[in-house]
């Protein structure tokens, strides 16, 4: 591997650790993000010289995350993961899913909870309007994005 992609994928790996995730996590990520093809837990394993274990264990916390995707070969028994097509739209409907969970859980706070501030129920109360307005916002970008990624898509089709 070169220098200035071992360098990116190092800057992957602080990125994704300084989100909560580990460093090896992000450099997987990183790696699979400038890969053409997919890769095995084998490959990923030797080229960033680091433990199957680590990475199956990290490449599956990826995948739950929605980041990457597992695929399989035909007649091949191992692994295989990629970055999804999608990624930016699959990833942004994750946190926005989060988000939505977090937002209950206010909501219910605000209903349930026998608080009596009015501090504390204008704070839980402007949580839920800036989710509402924030996640309406994100929602509309996210469909204008979609369109602008079709059009592309297909203009990429045409000309191929």
């Amino acid at each position: 591997m070169d220098e200035r992609t071992a360098h990116f994928i190092e800057t992957m790996g602080l990125a994704l650790e300084s989100d909560g995730l580990p460093r090896i996590a992000g450099r997987i990520f990183g790696l699979l993000l400038v890969s053409e093809d997919p890769r095995s837990l084998d490959d990923l394993a030797a080229e960033l010289r680091v433990s199957k274990g680590s990475v199956s264990t990290n490449a599956r916390l990826l995948e739950q995350r929605g980041v990457l995707e597992q695929i399989s070969r035909p007649a091949d028994r191992r692994d295989y993961y990629q970055v999804p097509p999608d990624l930016f739209s699959h990833t942004m409907a994750q946190r926005l899913a989060r988000w939505q969970r977090f937002h209950e859980a206010i909501g219910s706070a605000r209903l349930s909870l026998p608080i009596q501030s009015s501090q504390v129920l204008d704070r839980l109360e402007e949580y839920q309007e800036a989710y509402i307005y924030m996640s309406r916002v994100i929602k509309d970008a996210l469909a204008r994005w979609e369109a602008i990624r079709e059009s592309r898509m297909s203009k990429v089709g045409a000309s191929g």
